[in-house]
């Protein structure tokens, strides 16, 4: 016999002595369709007529083009796959077609032609899978991304970083076009601080490993202003398990991220004044007093309290009364310079200021500077009259013991008050430090102003 197959191009052939074995050994487990380089159907097996519903007898004398969609048999590729198979080449495809009783099927086919001993094709052996779950599989998969791709913003990144595409939400959000971004890396998003942070660097490298990221993420749009995102990083694997690049998918939250920032806001701060309120200044003070502790470092607090503030509110009204109070919480904070330093409104008239890192000499300073701040302050009146504000200030540094936080922390307000009330008694418009009262300290005189205005009840 001087028939041969070609099982690929330029590859080894099957004498046709043994071909029969062949073909029935996959027939048994393959499904298989034989033509004639005209297209028509030679013979078929079981496996391939269960995968359309079919009896032989359907097909057999039939055309190759029965098999695909009409819309595509007659097209130039078509004709172009049959003109590739006389030339004795091997083709790989993957087609759908219709099955008998409607259903869309999905076939992965080789077709090899069979060539005689002069290398000429005398037929076409086609060997075909069933792929239509898997087709319909991805086709869902991909109508289930166009559909997150809908309602989700989504961009795209290779695993340096550089921007691959984005989708219309995803540019409508942060307000750029596609040209602006594409190419570009994902730090044109971020401050250029976090940007230069470490953990900027080492977030892409786990991303790198495959590690999938999900958070709340702040970043930057065109405009400039700040942009919130709930987002996930999706390392995408190859088949390998090894990543090829990177899909984020993000829903904007700026304004619930904004709504509860401002919320936290006013939980910690007061509303007339804006300093922070005394529910802060405690968390404050106990987390402070934690760290000082932990670490022997300094920290000193001071209580200052608006001399005669009851006569001022009687004599020019609340409204005034709070407005004074406005002016004197400004020019403490501005009186206060260092940044870690906490300025809170304690209650009613009176203000704390929180010192970390400070000892009793600061503390000294910062509390006389205050004073001399609020003593400059004038406040404009309905009646004309402009009095002089003061303040009483006391100051107390951490006492250096064992006791837990939470004594200390009270033991701390507690002597300041009690150098506040010093102040007080010595006349008002006065400095006055806790180490007269403390038993471990030496009794420093009060510090006076070298003259001191108070507001009698005429002003």
């Amino acid at each position: 016999m001087d028939t041969m197959i070609n099982v690929a191009d330029g590859g080894g052939r099957w004498d046709m002595a043994n071909a029969p074995f062949v073909v029935d050994a996959l027939a048994r487990s393959i499904p298989t369709v034989q033509f004639s380089m005209e297209g028509e159907v030679l013979a078929v097996n079981d496996r391939y007529l269960r995968i359309f519903g079919r009896e032989a007898q359907d097909l057999i004398g039939g055309h190759h083009s029965s098999f695909v969609r009409l819309t595509a048999a007659g097209t130039a590729d078509y004709a172009t796959v049959w003109n590739t198979l006389r030339k004795g080449r091997l083709i790989q495809t993957e087609f759908g077609s219709i099955a008998k009783d409607g259903r869309e099927v999905w076939l992965q086919a080789t077709y090899m032609p069979v060539l005689n001993s002069n290398g000429v094709p005398q037929r076409v052996f086609k060997l075909a899978n069933d792929i239509t779950h898997e087709h319909q599989h991805a086709a869902d998969h991909i109508k289930m991304l166009e559909a997150i791709s809908r309602s989700t913003a989504m961009i795209e990144f290779a695993l340096d970083g550089t921007i691959l595409s984005a989708n219309p939400l995803y540019l409508a959000i942060t307000g750029y076009t596609e040209t602006d971004i594409r190419g570009r890396h994902h730090r044109m998003f971020v401050s250029p601080e976090d940007a230069c942070d470490p953990s900027y660097e080492r977030f892409w490298e786990r991303l790198r490993e495959g590690e999938f990221i999900r958070s709340e993420f702040r970043r930057i749009g065109r405009d400039g202003r700040p942009i919130w995102l709930q987002a996930s990083y999706n390392p995408i694997l190859d088949a390998c398990g090894k990543p090829t690049r990177i899909v984020k998918i993000a829903t904007d939250i700026t304004e619930s991220v904004e709504l509860r920032l401002e919320n936290a806001h006013h939980a910690f701060s007061d509303t007339l004044t804006q300093l922070a309120n005394r529910r802060r200044f405690n968390r404050t003070l106990a987390e402070e007093v934690r760290r000082a502790i932990r670490s022997g470092d300094d920290l000193s607090l001071i209580l200052i309290d608006i001399d005669h503030f009851k006569r001022f509110n009687d004599n020019h009204g609340h409204q005034q009364g709070d407005a004074c109070l406005r002016i004197v919480a400004t020019a403490i904070r501005s009186a206060v310079r260092r940044a870690n330093d906490l300025v809170a409104r304690f209650g009613g008239e009176e203000f704390a200021v929180l010192l970390p890192s400070a000892g009793a000499d600061v503390a000294a300073t910062a509390a006389e500077t205050i004073r001399a701040a609020v003593e400059t302050l004038r406040v404009d009146h309905q009646d004309g009259t402009r009095p002089v504000l003061t303040v009483s200030v006391g100051h107390a540094s951490l006492s250096r013991d064992h006791r837990s936080a939470d004594v200390l922390a009270d033991d701390l307000v507690e002597r300041a008050d009690r150098a506040l009330y010093r102040a007080k008694e010595a006349g008002r418009n006065t400095v006055c430090d806790d180490r007269a009262i403390h038993p471990k300290g030496s009794v420093t005189p009060p510090f006076r102003a070298p003259f001191s205005h108070s507001i009698s009840p005429k002003g």
